[in-house]
This record gives structure tokens, C-alpha cells and sequence, in this order.
């Protein structure tokens, strides 16, 4: 039997970074699940930017 959560076919990568104390008490507002959320703004963010070039 296997424990823990299953392998995610998403693999995502952990980095350390800052930002500014309004843009996380924002995210932080929305609820669990704050920070999936602030990796889609930035995920749709990287398409239009890509999109542009």
C-alpha cells in the first residue's frame, strides 16, 4: 500500500523568492489555495508575454 499524496504528472519547481507584502496579503485574502492561485495569474501571465515575442 502506498502512503502519502500520488505523484503529480505537474511537477513543480521549489525556488525562494520576495514580493512585496500587498501582492501575498492579496493572495492571502483569496483563501486556501492562495498560492495555486498566484501561480496561474503568473502562468497566464508567461503566455501573453510569449505570445507577444
Amino acid at each position: 500500500m502506498l502512503r502519502g499524496r500520488a505523484k503529480s504528472e505537474n511537477k513543480k519547481l521549489l525556488a525562494s523568492v520576495r514580493y512585496s507584502p500587498e501582492v501575498v496579503a492579496y493572495f492571502k485574502s483569496t483563501g486556501e489555495g492562495w498560492q495555486s492561485r498566484m501561480d496561474s495569474v503568473l502562468q497566464q501571465y508567461v503566455a501573453r508575454q510569449s505570445r507577444q515575442s
